[in-house]
């Protein structure tokens, strides 16, 4: 048997390198799935096994196929396989070319159906009415009109949003946030408002590379419309889809600069535009969310920013950085399997119970919005913020929203 995608990608060896040494299973911070399930075919390993039994024919496709699909589909994408593997498998790359292989066999999980035909519907994984984008929120902000005025103007840095921080109440407050910096710093930008579409992310990551691929034409094009040459998004899943997975899974060159909210932040720190004088007598704790930390390796970034913040005690976790565990709520998961997702938090929730922290931060509005739900369900009462709403709250802002919210 052969896996077309990963011999287009020239991974079809993969499967044959893992050493088997279970270093993906036991390795500090490594496969929460595994943790959680604790079946050898939800570990890298596992996995690879399957694959290269399959590839070999020593398995039988109706009795291997159907348990990669579960196990390759029920994966966060977190990336704490490869951090451990001894072999340097790519195996979040590999994971999604086998998804890709598993929709073109006609194998794609009927859960992951009605998400796409929902975000070709209405551009957004939410499934809400796109001008909504800013029009569902924008009340909520202090500077509602000059807001609206920024949509669709011509400028060289753009703010793209995402889906979770157009839609969701508690990441919408990131993105208030980071208005009201881009305001007080005078950056001169844009924003697309419902002419954003979603990034494709939630598609890149199941398989879907043709539906993805009109989502990202469509926003390339409406900025190279307005002269875009720089992209600030909060959203380490859509900086990690416009810098790097366009090319590895579309052939998409971007022709912009793409720069992530924690990294833009501690840039402006630098420049010395950010004047922190609000104390905010907190104990933070940080959550790496994965596609910022071991996806994409900003570890420093948000930490600087915390650290400049005035009246912040910092508590690493036990698990962090590139040993962090996921929150249980990538690699789109939840459509798939909303309990696993759940069960996954728990090894979160662990960790953050022995800090002393009163606000556990992230720079991820996907990772804050899942743990500000699912804390409160397993009995911990600790805040869940954006790091970027606390460099807002450090610098003298608040809005509505975020009382709301809270």
């Amino acid at each position: 048997m052969k896996f077309p995608a990963l011999e287009k990608h020239n991974l079809q060896d993969m499967p044959f390198t893992c050493a088997q040494c279970s270093y993906c299973q036991v390795g500090n911070g490594s496969c929460p799935t595994y943790k959680t399930k604790y079946l050898e075919s939800y570990s890298a390993k596992g996995k690879m096994i399957i694959a290269r039994s399959l590839m070999q024919g020593r398995l039988p496709a109706r009795e291997g196929l159907e348990g990669l699909r579960d196990a390759v589909f029920g994966c966060t994408l977190c990336g704490g396989c490869e951090e451990v593997c001894q072999v340097d498998i790519p195996f979040v790359k590999v994971y999604q070319l086998l998804r890709n292989d598993f929709l073109n066999r006609g194998m794609w999980p009927e859960e992951l159906v009605p998400m796409r035909d929902t975000m070709v519907e209405t551009f957004n994984i939410q499934g809400q009415d796109n001008s909504e984008r800013i029009d569902g929120w924008s009340y909520w902000s202090p500077q509602e009109d000059l807001l609206e005025e920024k949509v669709g103007g011509k400028a060289k840095t753009a703010f793209f949003f995402g889906c979770a921080s157009s839609f969701r109440g508690i990441s919408i407050q990131a993105t208030i946030a980071t208005f009201l910096i881009m305001e007080k710093i005078g950056e001169d930008y844009t924003m697309l408002g419902e002419e954003e579409w979603c990034c494709g992310a939630p598609l890149i990551m199941t398989g879907d590379f043709e539906t993805a691929r009109k989502f990202a034409m469509h926003n390339i094009e409406k900025y190279k419309e307005l002269g875009v040459q720089r992209i600030v998004t909060n959203c380490p899943g859509c900086y990690k889809m416009w810098a790097h997975e366009y090319h590895e899974f579309l052939d998409i060159d971007v022709p912009f600069e793409i720069v992530y909210g924690a990294e833009y932040l501690s840039n402006l720190i630098d420049e010395g535009k950010l004047q922190f004088t609000t104390p905010l007598d907190l104990t933070v704790t940080f959550h790496d969310g994965c596609d910022a930390g071991r996806n994409s390796g900003f570890y420093e970034e948000p930490r600087k920013v915390l650290e400049h913040l005035p009246g912040v005690e910092f508590e690493e976790l036990p698990h962090n950085k590139a040993n962090c565990f996921c929150c249980g709520s990538g690699g789109v998961l939840r459509p798939v399997d909303a309990d696993f997702a759940v069960h996954i938090n728990k090894l979160k929730v662990e960790d953050i119970e022995q800090t002393n922290a009163d606000v556990v931060a992230s720079a991820c509005p996907t990772c804050v919005d899942f743990m500000f739900d699912q804390l409160p369900q397993a009995g911990l009462q600790r805040v869940v913020k954006d790091l970027s709403v606390l460099a807002a709250e450090a610098l003298g802002f608040t809005w509505d929203g975020l009382d709301e919210v809270y």
